[in-house]
């Protein structure tokens, strides 16, 4: 009675998905993670997957998927039955620039949507910055093809940083832990549009120096174009978007022990 009833719960998920992380499970399988649509974290098992590129051939990260899941309410590993590619984004993974900014948006990713809730607000961000840099890269190889000229630009790499620090900013709003950068986080008084501020990651934002700011120091211009960034790209932050993504970096890391005061 309790095999049929476990059988009658199992239910089959459909969903575009991101895959985020793929690890080997004994000598054929692969316990794979997916950022889906509709329930947003998913770890699952491909049976055989490694004994059948033909099966599962479109676990690659990058691209979005659409997959067919089997899950069951008594256990944590849904059953991949089926991942097959939505939409390709191959421009993306021809430059190295590229690829490192959607590996490192997808590591954010993973530490910040939890397991079965659906996120859109983190799925339309990660979504809108893959596609904008596979379209970056499209348009850097037709205008280098046009030009014949393969010689490196560091300004293509300046522009794949702005859109990666520009995104981080808005996934770490979307997980409830954005940077407070118009006042004080502790006070909560404002910050003047043309003072310097010092941020403190861990504590959520700038902290002024009565209440004891300790930290990076922010130029206005700097402050100014991180709050600017919300509203888009975040082209401002273009001669900012190294040091920005620094800071999104630390504070994904900070949140994700546990220790954000």
């Amino acid at each position: 009675m309790g095999h049929s009833a476990t059988r009658l719960a199992k239910t089959r998920l459909e969903t575009s998905a991101l895959l985020v992380s793929r690890h080997p499970l004994g000598e054929a399988d692969l316990i794979v993670r997916f950022f889906t649509e509709t329930v947003g974290m998913v770890a699952t098992v491909a049976r055989n997957a490694r004994r059948s590129a033909k099966r599962f051939g479109a676990l690659e990260p990058m691209h979005l998927l659409q997959v067919e899941i089997d899950c069951s309410p008594v256990r944590e590993l849904g059953t991949l039955t089926e991942a097959r590619i939505e939409r390709a984004r191959i421009g993306l993974t021809s430059r190295l620039a590229t690829m490192e900014a959607a590996g490192q948006a997808l590591r954010w990713l993973r530490r910040a949507a939890p397991n079965r809730s659906a996120e859109p607000q983190l799925w339309y961000e990660v979504n809108m910055l893959l596609d904008r840099l596979d379209h970056l890269a499209v348009a850097q190889d037709a205008v280098h093809d046009r030009a014949h000229d393969r010689v490196h630009d560091g300004s293509q790499d300046n522009e794949t940083a702005t859109l990666l620090a520009a995104t981080g900013l808005r996934l770490l709003s979307a997980s409830g832990w954005g940077l407070e950068l118009e006042c004080c986080v502790r006070c909560r008084k404002p910050c003047p549009e043309r003072s310097r501020s010092i941020l403190d990651v861990a504590a959520g934002g700038i902290v002024c120096r009565d209440c004891g700011g300790r930290g990076d120091v922010l130029s206005a211009a700097e402050r100014l174009a991180f709050l600017d960034s919300a509203a888009g790209t975040g082209t401002s932050l273009n001669p900012f978007a190294r040091r920005v993504i620094d800071f999104v970096e630390q504070a994904f890391e900070i949140h994700g022990r546990g220790d954000a005061t």
